[in-house]
């Protein structure tokens, strides 16, 4: 459970003190977050200056009895992400609303059975969707992130770490990563051109064990791209088109978006006699949130579909 002071304490501590490092050394918001997280982590400070190392830790000392759970930092992080894109003039729309990957979560749980999962987010950005589906799933979880902006990498890697995640972070073109095979992919494509969807759509199939899926955020104009219907004759052989959950406009200011989810085609893959769809409504409507789980649940349960378990069992 949150406990929202929690998360209000770790804010404070993240935004003070890389708001100080703003002032004391010029170091860009964002970056004295990534340095923040590692001073945290390694219950230090080494600036070079004496007296800002020891207001840095008194800062960290003010927490250090407080047993956060990953969620509590998680959201601190996002917050304070979310300030330090609007003190960089950045766009906001690298963060996924944490809401969907709560949703994600429900999904996973849907369309797997297993207790041990490697998750892999080829467009990781801030880190902040795979570790809201992570932490969401009563799952022993394994997660990797690839971005090829490698400002944004170091915070997807300070919140790994602050996670205990490990350090499962790749600056590169995800186009170019191999020799993994996991169990599940989610990502967020907003923003990112149809054609190199389409390209990253067809590289993550290798990255991918047969029969699993890939859930991902997609501006809802990927739909209309007049290329759909070529590339979905192109890939039909090993991806399947599962289903398509159409998002409120309520959570994004600019463009319609959905949650689009692929199956890979494998030897126990099973076609659904029915295509997944539906609308999700505005999240603060819990009546009418409870009439679509109910027909999601009632989908789950009534159309037969190959759903992911251990050793194909």
């Amino acid at each position: 459970m949150i406990n929202q002071g929690n998360v209000e304490k770790l804010f404070d501590l993240l935004d003070e003190s890389a708001s100080i490092l703003f002032e004391t050394l010029n170091t860009p918001y964002l970056e004295g977050l990534v340095k923040t997280c590692e001073n945290i982590l390694a219950n230090s400070v080494d600036s070079g200056d004496q007296e800002l190392d020891k207001r840095l830790l008194a800062l960290i000392n003010e927490v250090t009895d407080i047993d956060f759970n990953r969620e509590e930092i998680r959201k601190a992080f996002q917050y304070a992400c979310l300030k330090g894109y609007k003190h960089q003039n950045f766009a906001n729309d690298m963060i996924t609303p944490e809401s969907i990957g709560i949703f994600f979560s429900y999904l996973v749980e849907k369309l797997y059975n297993l207790n041990d999962m490697l998750i892999l987010d080829p467009l990781v950005g801030t880190g902040n969707l795979v570790t809201s589906v992570a932490n969401n799933l009563n799952k022993n979880i394994e997660i990797i992130g690839i971005d090829i902006n490698s400002a944004i990498c170091n915070l997807a890697q300070a919140l790994f770490g602050m996670l205990e995640y490990g350090d499962n972070v790749y600056c590169q073109d995800v186009n170019t990563f191999k020799n993994i095979s996991a169990d599940l992919i989610v990502t967020d494509f907003s923003g990112i051109n149809n054609v190199e969807i389409f390209s990253i759509i067809k590289h993550a199939n290798s990255l991918l064990k047969k029969d699993s899926f890939l859930i991902s955020v997609i501006d809802n104009v990927f739909f209309a791209d007049n290329r759909l219907k070529d590339f979905i004759f192109e890939v039909k052989d090993y991806w399947h088109f599962f289903g398509m959950i159409v998002l409120p406009k309520s959570l994004f200011k600019n463009n319609e978006k959905s949650i689009f989810i692929m199956q890979s085609v494998g030897e126990n893959f099973v076609r659904p006699e029915k295509f997944l769809v539906t609308e999700l409504p505005d999240l603060s409507s819990e009546r009418d949130m409870i009439k679509v789980i109910s027909q999601l649940n009632d989908w789950f349960k009534k159309i037969d579909f190959y759903r992911v378990r251990k050793n194909n069992e």
